[in-house]
């Protein structure tokens, strides 16, 4: 299913072979002047014309309801990916904070402020070594300190 209407393919009511041009048009009201006779012609001709504009509304209204189902089942499938994705982001942060020992509740707010700076005043994470006071490297020959 295409990403966006813009993108859809329109699919022609009738298929190019039956597209009609001035000349086969003329022919057909030849034919129609020949076997229904001139009496009753306009008739049959505004028949034709109700009978064809009805077509065009009830192929106008399905061609409408269709679009807006399909923006209907893009707009669900959308929304459906977001309310994963929000999903998988709630687990993730809950599964940050399990080492922690903070709360789901804790990423909001004052508490969690607070809980972020008792947690950078404690004590380094066990993998980060202290590798002592920083050696202080003397300027090179020639440059100013």
């Amino acid at each position: 299913m295409p990403a966006s209407g813009a993108q859809r393919k329109k699919i022609p009511i009738l298929p190019a072979m039956l597209s009609l041009g001035p000349f086969e048009i003329v022919v057909i009201l030849a034919v129609a002047l020949i076997f229904v006779g001139p009496d009753r012609l306009p008739e049959v001709a505004r028949q034709v014309g109700k009978v064809v504009g009805q077509i065009r509304r009830t192929t106008d209204e399905l061609r409408r309801t269709l679009d807006q189902e399909i923006r209907e089942d893009e707009r669900d499938q959308r929304l459906a990916e977001y309310k994963e994705r929000q999903k998988k982001a709630q687990a993730e942060r809950e599964r940050a904070l399990v080492g922690t020992g903070e709360g789901a509740t804790d990423l909001v707010g004052a508490p969690a402020e607070a809980a972020l700076d008792a947690e950078a005043a404690a004590s380094p994470p066990e993998d980060i070594v202290d590798l002592g006071p920083a050696a202080v490297i003397p300027p090179a020959a020639g440059e100013d300190p």
